[in-house]
């Protein structure tokens, strides 16, 4: 499946303090490969405005947050633990 990127991604991706790359390409590689592999805590985010929201874990302070198409992913937003569970609070 193919992977897009948003601009809020990369946007996240050049914030990022520490080199996590690694992480990300082996989170990512699993996720074209098996969405249901336990090490990636699958996730479907209950959101109002969105159905097809989900996350997936980098490591135990990141996850990625991406929608899912039949065509394509598009990662959304990386984002440390915190900062995603406020998001999907308001979500």
């Amino acid at each position: 499946m193919n992977i897009k990127e948003s601009d809020l991604y990369k946007k996240d991706i050049s914030k990022l303090k520490t080199d996590i790359s690694s992480q990300i390409e082996k989170s990512l590689a699993l996720l074209t490969s098996d969405m249901n592999h336990p090490s990636l805590h699958n996730k479907n985010i209950k959101c109002k405005r969105a159905d097809n929201l989900f996350s997936i874990r980098v490591n135990k302070q990141y996850r990625i947050m991406y929608f899912k198409y039949e065509e394509y992913l598009e990662l959304y937003r990386l984002l440390d633990h915190d900062k995603y569970d406020r998001l999907v609070k308001g979500c």
